[in-house]
C-alpha cells in the first residue's frame, strides 16, 4: 500500500529530521565530523526542554539543574556559535550510567517476582494485587527489570525473552543504554516505593536527545510511548510513537529481509514483534483519537507472523509464516496459528474496517458495517476452543489472545456506539445518547437462538467474561482501560437510555470500575476513566427508576425500549437440536458463554 501524499511528507519530513540526527548504522552522523563552530546551544537544556521549563542556557550547566543536581547538557543545533569558548563549553552527550556492566551476576534472578495475592470479586470475578516491597538499592536494576517482565512485557512481547536480553546487555551494553533507561522507568512504575519520577526524566532526557538508529532505539521509544499514553502524556506519546515508525522504516524493520538477514533467530524474532507491536499500537492510539499518526497501515510490509509464546520463551524458533500463507491458510480451514497471529488478524479488521466506518458516508454505512461485523464473528468462530479457554492445564494466561478477543466484542461495540462518543472525555458525550444505525433492524424478529439481549449487551457480557481468568490485572496493557470503556457505556446506555436497567448491570460496572481502579494503580489513565464513570453513573443512574422513568431527550432521538415482558422470556428448544435452553436473561450468578457454536447460526452470541 502506498502512502497518501500528506502522509508521505509528513512522514518523509519526520525522516529527514532524524537523518540528521543519526545514521541507520548506530554511527554518529556526517554532521558530528564537522567543526563545534555548526553547533549551537539551543534555547533550553535537554533537561528543561523535556520538562517544558524556562532555561537560562548557562554553560556548561544552567542554574535549574545546578540547583537540582541534575547532568545538564544540549541539544545539537544547526546554527553556531561564534564564540571558541562557549563552544568548548558545550556538552552535547547525554551523561552516561555509572561504570560497571548494568546487571549484577550475584544479585540477578532469572524468575520473575511470584508473591501475589488474588482477590475475588462477586460472581467469580478476580482482581490481582501485590505486595509492595521495599526496594535495595543493591537489586533494584534487576528488581524493575523483573517487574518490567512480569507486568509489561506479557502484553508487548517485543524484547527478547529475559535469559536472552540478559545475554545481549552484558555482551553489549552501550548499544542498550537508552532501551536500559526506559525498562528501568517502566519497571518502577509496578513498585510504588521505586523513585520512578526520577527515571521518567532520564529516560525523556534521552528520548529527547540524538538517538542512535536501531532496533534498540525503536523497541526504547516504542515502550516510552506506550508508557506515556498510559500517563495521560499524550504529546510525548505521539511524538515518540511517530518517531519510532520512521525509524522503524527508515532501517527496514517493514521488510521480511531486515529479521531474515540477522543470524541470531531469537533476535529475528523479537525483530518481527518489534513491528508488529508498532502496529498495535498504531492502531489503538488512531482510535483513541491522540496525536496525529503516522499510520503503519499505510506503509507497504511483509513482515513474517510471529511464532507461539512458548516457542518463543524456548528459544526454539520455529519457521516463521509469511502474511500471505497464513490467508491461503485461512481459506482453507486450517486455524493452527500463534496468538499473535490472531491478534495481528483482528487488529487488521480494526485497522481495515473499524476506523473507517465512523468516517464513510450513510449510503456506505451499512454494507461497511455487515463487513465488519462478519469479520469479526468469523475470527471468533475461527479461533480453536482449547485457545479460548485462555488458561493452559498449568495455570497460564494466554495474555496475547486476551487482548484478541477482547479486542474482538469491543470492536462490536464500537461500529455500533454513535461517532461523537468516540475519545475518551466519556463525561463530556455520554449525554448524547447511543446511536440509532442499520445494526437496529430486525433485531426484535424471534427465531431459532433468538436472544432478547441487544448486541452490545452480549458483546459486553461475553468481555466481561474474560475477568474470570485469574490473571494479573497490572499485566494487561495501559491502553486497556479505552476498550473498557466502551463496554461500561454499554452498560449505562442499557440502564439510562434503552429501558433495561437492571441491578445486575449496575453491578458489572460497579465491577469494571473496580478493575479500573485496579489497573489504575499503575496507570493513571485508567483511574482517570474510572473517576469519569462514577461521575456519570453518580449524574444518571437515579437510585431507583420507576416503571415510567425515560431520559429527557428529544422525541425525534427517543428510542423504543424492549418490552420488559420480553426479557423475562427463555426461548423454548426442543431436544432434538442437542442443545440445553439458553439461561434467563438476567442471572446474577454468572454469565458463561457456551462451549459449542451452532453451526446454523447467523450471530456469534446466539448459542
Amino acid at each position: 500500500m502506498v502512502m497518501s501524499r500528506d502522509r508521505e511528507e509528513t512522514a518523509g519530513s519526520l525522516s529527514r529530521q532524524a537523518s540528521t540526527a543519526s545514521s541507520p548504522d548506530g554511527s554518529e552522523p556526517k554532521a558530528a565530523n564537522r567543526s563545534k563552530a555548526n553547533i549551537r546551544v539551543s534555547l533550553a537544556c535537554v533537561q528543561c526542554r523535556s520538562k517544558h521549563v524556562k532555561c537560562d542556557a548557562t554553560l556548561p550547566a544552567c542554574n535549574r539543574c545546578q540547583l537540582e543536581d541534575k547532568p545538564c547538557f544540549y541539544a545539537k543545533s544547526r546554527r553556531g556559535i561564534r564564540d571558541p569558548k562557549k563552544r568548548s563549553l558545550i556538552s552535547d552527550k547525554p551523561p552516561t550510567s555509572s561504570t560497571g556492566t548494568f546487571f549484577s551476576t550475584s544479585n540477578f534472578s532469572p524468575a520473575a517476582p511470584s508473591v501475589q495475592s488474588l482477590h475475588d470479586l462477586p460472581g467469580g470475578w478476580t482482581v490481582n494485587s501485590e505486595p509492595h516491597t521495599s526496594v535495595s538499592p543493591k537489586s533494584e536494576k534487576e528488581l524493575f527489570l523483573d517487574l518490567f517482565y512480569s507486568y509489561f512485557h506479557p502484553s508487548y512481547p517485543c524484547l527478547p525473552p529475559k535469559r536472552f536480553f540478559v545475554h545481549h546487555v552484558e555482551a553489549d551494553p552501550d548499544s542498550y543504554h537508552f532501551l536500559l533507561s526506559v525498562l528501568n522507568f517502566c519497571g518502577s512504575l509496578y513498585q510504588n516505593q521505586a523513585p520512578s519520577d526520577d527515571l521518567r526524566e532520564t529516560a525523556y532526557s534521552i528520548a529527547c536527545g540524538t538517538l542512535p538508529f536501531t532496533v534498540q532505539s525503536v523497541q526504547g521509544l516504542l515502550i516510552l510511548s506506550i508508557g506515556a499514553f498510559g500517563e495521560m502524556k499524550f504529546d510525548h506519546h505521539a511524538s515518540w510513537a511517530n518517531r519510532a515508525v520512521t525509524m522503524a522504516v527508515e532501517i527496514g524493520m517493514n521488510r521480511k529481509t531486515f529479521a531474515d538477514g540477522t543470524v541470531n533467530s531469537v533476535l529475528a524474532e523479537s525483530y518481527r514483534r518489534t513491528w508488529w507491536c508498532l502496529t498495535f499500537q498504531d492502531s489503538a492510539r488512531t482510535l483513541c483519537e491522540v496525536g496525529t499518526p503516522i499510520s503503519v497501515a499505510d506503509v507497504d510490509s511483509d513482515v513474517d507472523l510471529p511464532c507461539e509464546e512458548w516457542e518463543y520463551e524456548s528459544g526454539i524458533i520455529p519457521q516463521p509464516i509469511s502474511q500471505s500463507h497464513y490467508e491461503t491458510r485461512v481459506e482453507l480451514g486450517q486455524s493452527d496459528f500463534s496468538s499473535m497471529a490472531y491478534l495481528i488478524e483482528i487488529c487488521k479488521i480494526q485497522t481495515d474496517l473499524i476506523l473507517p466506518y465512523h468516517e464513510a458516508t450513510e449510503d456506505k454505512k451499512s454494507e461497511m458495517f455487515e463487513r465488519a461485523d462478519s469479520r469479526i464473528c468469523d475470527w471468533l468462530r475461527r479461533v480453536p476452543k482449547w485457545k479460548m479457554n485462555l488458561v493452559d492445564p498449568d495455570g497460564v494466561v494466554d495474555v496475547i489472545l486476551y487482548h484478541g478477543v477482547a479486542m474482538a466484542h469491543v470492536n462490536r461495540l464500537r461500529i455500533r456506539q454513535s461517532a461523537p462518543r468516540s475519545g475518551l472525555n466519556v463525561r463530556e458525550y455520554f449525554p448524547l445518547g447511543p446511536a440509532k444505525g442499520p445494526e437496529r433492524k430486525g433485531q426484535m424478529v424471534k427465531g431459532f437462538g433468538w436472544n432478547s439481549h441487544p448486541i452490545e449487551i452480549q458483546a459486553a457480557n461475553s468481555y466481561c467474561d474474560l475477568f474470570r481468568h485469574p490473571f494479573p490485572t497490572r499485566s494487561l496493557r495501559a491502553v486497556f482501560a479505552t476498550g473498557m470503556l466502551r463496554v461500561i457505556i454499554a452498560y449505562l446506555d442499557a440502564c439510562v437510555f434503552l429501558g433495561l436497567d437492571s441491578p445486575v448491570f449496575r453491578e458489572r460496572i460497579n465491577r469494571l470500575v473496580q478493575i479500573l481502579t485496579a489497573h489504575g494503580e499503575t496507570w493513571p489513565l485508567s483511574r482517570k476513566i474510572a473517576e469519569d464513570i462514577k461521575v456519570v453513573a453518580k449524574e444518571y443512574l437515579t437510585p431507583q427508576i420507576s416503571p415510567s422513568w425515560r431520559p429527557v431527550i428529544p422525541q425525534t432521538e427517543a428510542w423504543v425500549p424492549v418490552s420488559s415482558s420480553l426479557l423475562d422470556e427463555t426461548p423454548a428448544l426442543t431436544t432434538a437440536f442437542g442443545l440445553e435452553p439458553y439461561q434467563p436473561v438476567f442471572q446474577v450468578g454468572g454469565w458463561s458463554m457456551n462451549d459449542s457454536w451452532p453451526a446454523n447460526l447467523t450471530d456469534i452470541y446466539q448459542g
